[in-house]
């Protein structure tokens, strides 16, 4: 009886895996906020990656069907990532986004998140910060910003202040 037992199981647990297709097991994959295929996601080069971030459960399921049940992997890309940190920065602050108006652009602004500046190798500390974790921004002369942070050459300070550390 036993054998049996144990011969059932074995054939039941045969069939399991095979009747298990490979594609069930992908995630759901979202690149700058477009819906996308795990091809194209993997077509990214690292270094264009800004942030990833992995969701799971019924809110992955209630936004994207059953195909999310194993997951969303969001990815942002670099440029993707500061265009959205500089819409969130505009929108909080009128001196941030008329400084960023009359210059063009915020390619020699130092970024500080919590009181530490962003460097070219540490991006990800400024693209972290969302509207859920943003709590203020406060706008830096090149002097404070030398005086501070001993960085010269800067045409702006932007001091974020974020709960995400």
């Amino acid at each position: 009886m036993k054998a049996r037992i144990l011969l059932f199981s074995l054939i039941l647990t045969s069939f399991s895996a095979l009747a298990q297709n490979e594609e069930n097991d992908v995630p759901v994959y979202v690149v700058d906020s477009v819906l996308t295929t795990q091809a194209a996601m993997e077509s990214i080069s690292p270094d264009q990656i800004g942030l990833i971030t992995i969701a799971r459960g019924q809110k992955a399921i209630l936004k994207y069907g059953s195909q999310a049940a194993n997951g969303v992997v969001y990815v942002e890309t670099k440029p993707f990532a500061r265009k959205r940190v500089r819409h969130l920065l505009s929108m909080a602050s009128p001196a941030y986004d008329s400084l960023l108006r009359r210059y063009g652009s915020d390619s020699s602004f130092l970024y500080i998140v919590n009181d530490k500046p962003v460097t070219p190798t540490d991006e990800t500390r400024l693209m972290t910060v969302d509207n859920k974790t943003f709590v203020s921004v406060e706008i830096l002369s090149p002097k404070k910003v030398e005086e501070l942070y001993h960085i010269k050459n800067s045409q702006a300070g932007v001091r974020i202040i974020s709960t995400e550390e």
